[in-house]
């Protein structure tokens, strides 16, 4: 009698499972990596082509953090004066995190007046004025670390300091060429491997012509998916109008998606970690057999 539970909570779970693709959707998917569309009559009666796709995953050798640094004061060198402290602090505690100075930059953004509003009068009457209260300078710092367990120290050795917001953190590795040559070697082998399998339906096989070939390096910044967020109704169940709308703290909606695309050679590991993706594709051009001859 205890089958009946066990199926249920196995049905929910499959329901709930479901229910959270669905909650990402198709209507999010943009395809990084475009694939050949299939050629017109005038042109297939002339040239075959076949193309394969490959990826290699590259581990990031360095990291780039960048934190914004930012003072408000009465005046401008006032508000120098404050960040420029900031940016003493925020070197003090990067350097225990591990950053050495060689690896820091630091960048000037802008100093801006800063603004608010207030109630004066104005031709005898109460009118809400905006004036200038002060000035903001903002610098960026640039830290390079080695990996993301010395981003994460980083990023909380910073932060600890009033005034400073983390603004990105990139990626990147000192192996990308030496991998976009791996992942163009894959790609040409599975093309080859194709047209041995496809242009066996020819009893002369077709000559080669040409061949063309196309290598995107995709970050891990570019491989983060929004969701859409819930809906929402909580605001409008109520007819107290006058009362101030509150709304709850929410998790950022968006996850480190990685790769998927149509590939012919996928790595075999399913993404998840922060890696720097290489896709490459070949394509072989191949004349038809018998083709007409153009026109004159």
């Amino acid at each position: 009698m205890r089958t009946l539970p066990v199926l249920l909570s196995a049905v929910l779970c499959s329901g709930l499972l479901a229910q959270a693709a669905g909650l990402r959707g198709p209507a999010n998917e943009h395809p990084l990596v475009e694939r050949l569309q299939a050629p017109d009559p005038a042109a297939a009666e002339r040239v075959i082509t076949i193309e394969a796709t490959a990826e290699v995953r590259v581990v990031p050798s360095r990291l780039r953090l960048v934190f914004a640094v930012s003072a408000t004061d009465g005046t401008p060198a006032a508000a120098s004066t404050a960040v420029r402290n900031l940016l003493t602090s925020v070197k003090t505690q990067l350097g225990k995190a591990g950053v050495a100075e060689a690896d820091l930059d630091v960048d000037f953004i802008a100093a801006l007046p800063v603004f608010s509003w207030g109630v004066s009068q104005q031709v005898g009457k109460d009118a809400v004025v905006e004036k200038r209260t002060g000035f903001r300078v903002q610098y960026n710092v640039h830290a390079a670390v080695a990996d993301e367990a010395a981003a994460r120290t980083a990023i909380e050795a910073a932060t600890s300091v009033d005034g400073v917001d983390l603004l990105a953190v990139d990626y990147w590795s000192a192996d990308l060429e030496q991998r976009q040559a791996e992942a163009q070697q894959k790609a040409l082998l599975a093309a080859q491997r194709k047209a041995q399998l496809l242009l066996a339906v020819f009893p002369k096989p077709p000559v080669p012509i040409n061949v063309f070939e196309q290598t995107h390096v995709l970050f891990p910044q570019q491989l983060y998916q929004p969701i859409p967020r819930v809906e929402d109704s909580a605001g409008q169940w109520y007819s107290r109008n006058d009362l101030p709308h509150v709304p709850a703290s929410r998790p950022l909606f968006t996850y480190y998606r990685g790769l998927f695309a149509d590939l012919d050679v996928p790595d075999q590991v399913m993404p998840g970690r922060r890696e720097i993706e290489v896709v490459s594709t070949v394509r072989l051009y191949f004349a038809a057999p018998e083709r007409p001859q153009p026109m004159k």
